[in-house]
C-alpha cells in the first residue's frame, strides 16, 4: 500500500469558487467512481490562511489531498488517465489555474512556465507510515489542536539523494527538533512512481500559526549550510517554490470522500 500527498496552489484565488465547485461536484465523484476500488483513503484538507512569512517557505494556498492506494493508479507518462472506461472531467484551463505548463498532460508538471506566479502541484508517493519519526510520537488527539506545517522538499539538481539526506537527517532535523514549541515531527521518503521531482514530505506540528511564526520567521532555525549549497544564504538553504513547498493545515480533513460522498448542494 502507498500514500500520496498532493499539494495544490491556485495561480489566482479568483478561481477558488469555481475550482471548489469542480472538485466537489465533479472531480471527487469521478475519482471515487473510477478508482475507489483501489483506494482505502481519499480525503482533502483546505489550506489555512498563510501566516506572515509563509512565502519564504513556498506556501501554497489551496489544498492538500491525501490518498492511500492498494495499487498504483496510473502508469508513468499517462497521468491524466486511470485506464478506466470513462475519463475524468477537467476544466479547460485547468493547467493555467494550478500552475502547470499550458499544454501539459501531467497532473504535476515542473517543466518551464512563463508565469512567475505558477506553482505546479506537488504529488509525492510514499509509504503509509513515516520513514523517520523525530519528535512527539507519544502524543494523542487530546493533546491538540495541532497546526500542521506540511513541507515537500527536494535537493538541488546534481546533489545525490544520499548526500542531501545526510544533511537533512544530521543537520536540519536536530536543529528543528530543538524548538520547544514543536510538538510533532515525522517524515516520508518519496517512492515510485515519480509524479513530481520532490524527494521528501515532512510534517511539523505546532499549536497555532503564531507558534509557527515565532520559530520560522521571528527566529530562523540556525541550520548548518550544506557544502553543496552555493546560492542561497538563508536557512534552510532550499529555494522556495522550487525546492521547498509547504502548506498549512488543520488536523481534520474538510471532506473524507470514501465516507462522506454527499451530493453537491447549492444554497438555494
Amino acid at each position: 500500500m502507498k500514500r500520496t500527498y498532493m499539494t495544490t496552489n491556485l495561480t489566482d484565488l479568483n478561481d477558488l469558487p469555481r475550482m471548489n465547485r469542480w472538485l466537489f461536484k465533479e472531480h471527487s465523484v469521478d475519482a471515487v467512481s473510477q478508482v475507489g476500488h483501489i483506494l482505502t483513503r481519499y480525503r482533502t484538507f483546505r489550506a489555512l490562511p498563510i501566516p506572515e512569512g509563509g512565502e519564504l517557505y513556498g506556501a501554497y494556498n489551496w489544498r492538500l489531498t491525501e490518498h492511500c492506494w492498494v495499487e498504483d493508479p496510473y502508469k508513468e507518462g499517462a497521468e491524466l488517465s486511470h485506464g478506466t472506461a470513462l475519463n475524468e472531467i477537467w476544466p479547460a484551463d485547468y493547467n493555467e489555474i494550478v500552475g502547470n505548463p499550458p499544454n501539459s498532460d501531467l497532473r504535476c508538471d515542473w517543466g518551464v512556465s512563463d508565469n512567475p506566479n505558477a506553482h505546479p502541484p506537488v504529488m509525492v508517493f510514499c509509504n503509509t507510515r513515516p520513514d523517520d519519526d523525530f519528535k512527539g510520537k507519544n502524543l494523542t488527539i487530546n493533546d491538540g489542536p495541532f497546526f500542521r506545517f506540511v513541507v515537500s522538499l527536494r535537493y538541488p539538481g546534481g546533489v545525490p539523494f544520499g548526500v542531501g539526506d545526510e544533511w537533512f537527517i544530521n543537520e536540519f532535523m536536530p536543529v528543528v527538533c530543538q524548538q520547544d514549541e514543536l510538538l510533532r515531527a515525522f517524515s516520508f521518503k518519496a517512492i515510485p512512481p515519480p509524479s513530481s521531482p520532490f524527494q521528501r514530505v515532512l510534517e511539523l506540528w505546532y499549536r497555532d500559526s503564531k507558534a509557527w511564526k515565532r520559530n520560522w520567521v521571528d527566529t530562523v532555525p540556525a541550520i548548518k549550510k550544506p557544502d553543496w549549497e552555493t546560492t542561497s544564504q538563508r536557512s534552510p538553504y532550499l529555494e522556495p517554490y522550487k525546492e521547498l513547498v509547504c502548506i498549512f493545515l488543520e488536523e481534520m480533513p474538510e471532506r473524507d470522500y470514501l465516507r462522506d460522498m454527499s451530493p453537491y448542494f447549492s444554497t438555494f
